[in-house]
């Protein structure tokens, strides 16, 4: 776990080799904040403020106002369309007070910050998350920590929530047992045969009307229940227990 105030004594540590700065995209709707952010992140030598996310390393999102989709926060349209473009950001929120932090955890954010946060506060916070560190601030590491690690979902997490009634999934001719029934939600079940159809995420979310990122929440959740390691072997899987047919 990421320890913010080491992270702050010893910041140069977390500078990668390379001498090229860390490109790095503000996603804000607010004009002060964004001009804010970007005044603090110019002092920092080792960054630099790009105004094309796709073109980023690190994504911070002024996450002051929380959409959700699935029961999950949904992420800013620009990690969608960075990860498109090239390998997925790394994603800084800053919060305001009485945000819960949990359930961006699950969705992939890597550093939860205040949204005032001073300049080296969020420079070393940057610097962590692009390593690929998790980065907790304030009070909420306290219960964060003992309950929580990289890799594994938050406890705390609210679980998916179904979507409402569409067409279901196409199942096997074979029933599967009953257990086997419940194991996977409503969702799931749709983002599996989309999986199967060969479909990306981002197509999957076009098709499902859900962004990229809670597409992938839905399929590492699949891997796991499937004891799959790719999305094929959690296809195979599914056929032979029964829980999906390819047409």
């Amino acid at each position: 776990m990421f320890d913010r105030h080491a992270a702050l004594a010893q910041a140069p540590a977390l500078t990668p080799t390379s001498l090229t700065a860390i490109p790095v995209a503000i996603v804000s709707d607010d004009p002060k904040v964004k001009a804010s952010v970007h005044t603090r992140l110019t002092a920092a030598r080792e960054l630099a403020v790009v105004d094309d996310p796709g073109q980023a390393r690190v994504l911070i999102w002024d996450a002051h106002t929380i959409e959700e989709e699935d029961g999950l926060p949904r992420l800013p349209a620009a990690a969608d369309e960075a990860s498109v473009q090239g390998e997925p950001p790394a994603l800084v929120a800053l919060l305001p007070d009485g945000v819960d932090p949990l359930p961006l955890l699950a969705v992939g954010v890597r550093a939860l910050v205040a949204r005032d946060a001073g300049t080296q506060r969020l420079r070393a916070s940057v610097l962590a998350a692009e390593l690929g560190l998790v980065v907790l601030d304030e009070d909420p590491s306290d219960a964060l920590v003992a309950s929580w690690s990289p890799g594994e979902e938050p406890e705390a997490s609210p679980a998916p929530t179904p979507a409402p009634a569409k067409p279901e999934p196409r199942v096997a001719n074979k029933p599967a047992s009953a257990p086997e029934n419940n194991l996977l939600t409503p969702r799931e079940r749709e983002v599996l045969e989309l999986l199967a159809d060969g479909l990306s995420n981002r197509n999957i979310g076009e098709r499902l009307g859900i962004s990229a990122h809670t597409v992938k929440f839905h399929v590492d959740a699949l891997l796991d229940k499937l004891d799959a390691r790719s999305r094929t072997q959690a296809v195979v899987q599914a056929i032979r227990r029964g829980l999906l047919e390819l047409a």
